[in-house]
């Protein structure tokens, strides 16, 4: 696992030794920022890393020029891995780690970000709900964009008034770019 461009491109990540921890693979990483590559400038966003496993979502955007990161898993493990990739990278002072269940995270938070990534374990019952965990918890500004990653066998149900949807399958997953819709006032 490696950050693929900007600055850090080519350095190594550690990856999880626990094989329950699946992280994105280089390839569906690539697609992933080239997708938003044309729809998103890094430079100075301020990005949450929901189920953040190594970082190595979080990280890749740092690389290409996003201000922040916010990095928030519940593996006190997984948190620890992304902390010492972010210190590898020397970029530690970019980030902030929380240890938390997302879904409480998503409502007791009370910042905006401007780019939200989820990588969820495949087998957690809730996946389905995130989508609308992010959309309710005004984590993400409108017209920004939900990255999430989910296995074709886990269904997810999306509003098609709160997200404007593109779904890219990828081998055995799918990755969700949802762009969060400009709703109007009542």
């Amino acid at each position: 696992m490696r950050i693929i461009a900007g600055k850090y491109r080519g350095r190594l990540l550690t990856a999880a030794k626990d094989l329950s921890v699946r992280p994105t693979t280089d390839r569906a990483k690539q697609m992933i920022f080239d997708m938003l590559a044309a729809r998103v400038d890094f430079e100075g966003l301020d990005v949450l890393d929901l189920f953040c496993g190594s970082g190595s979502l979080g990280l890749e955007a740092i690389s290409r020029g996003a201000a922040r990161a916010t990095f928030v898993d519940h593996s006190r493990a997984s948190l620890g891995l992304a902390e010492k990739n972010a210190r590898a990278l020397r970029c530690w002072t970019q980030c902030t780690f929380h240890q938390a269940d997302v879904f409480w995270y998503l409502k007791n938070m009370q910042q905006c970000f401007n780019l939200i990534f989820a990588d969820p374990p495949y087998k957690l019952e809730t996946i389905g709900s995130i989508p609308e965990a992010v959309f309710e918890s005004k984590a993400l500004e409108q017209g920004r964009y939900l990255i999430m990653e989910h296995s074709k066998e886990s269904p997810v149900q999306l509003d098609p008034q709160h997200f404007e949807i593109i779904q890219k399958p990828f081998g055995q997953t799918t990755v969700l770019f949802l762009k969060k819709l400009f709703l109007s006032e009542p």
